[in-house]
């Protein structure tokens, strides 16, 4: 996502952008959605973003709302152990609570946005 919306609101927002990191868990795109759902799952790997925020109660409270956690229910926020190079360490990301009925599983744990021109 980099470059996208939620990164340049994120820098905005005065967080740092530590590098590109993956979980233990499976991607979907989620049926009837443009955007897609990540589950817990050790077999397999989802690559994302890593950001530290330095207000972490403000920055989360402004994650949920982004990712709907409150108002839609179809997220939920969990902690979990990334693995960014060499490093590990423990952060917050957004796991999809709502049923997956038909949704594609995507290989490889990377989801795009496309944008027609």
């Amino acid at each position: 996502m980099r470059g996208g919306r939620l990164h340049s609101e994120m820098l905005r927002a005065g967080a740092e952008f530590l590098g590109r990191g993956s979980i233990g868990a499976a991607l979907y795109k989620v049926r009837g959605q443009w955007y897609p759902g990540a589950v817990p799952d050790e077999r397999s790997r989802v690559w994302g973003e890593v950001y530290l925020l330095p207000e972490l109660v403000r920055g989360l409270k402004y994650l949920d709302e982004v990712e709907g956690v409150a108002s839609e229910g179809s997220f939920e926020r969990k902690t979990v152990e990334v693995q960014s190079g060499s490093r590990k360490f423990i952060a917050w990301t957004y796991f999809y609570a709502a049923p997956l009925k038909r949704s594609q599983r995507l290989p490889g744990g990377k989801f795009r946005v496309r944008t027609q021109c």
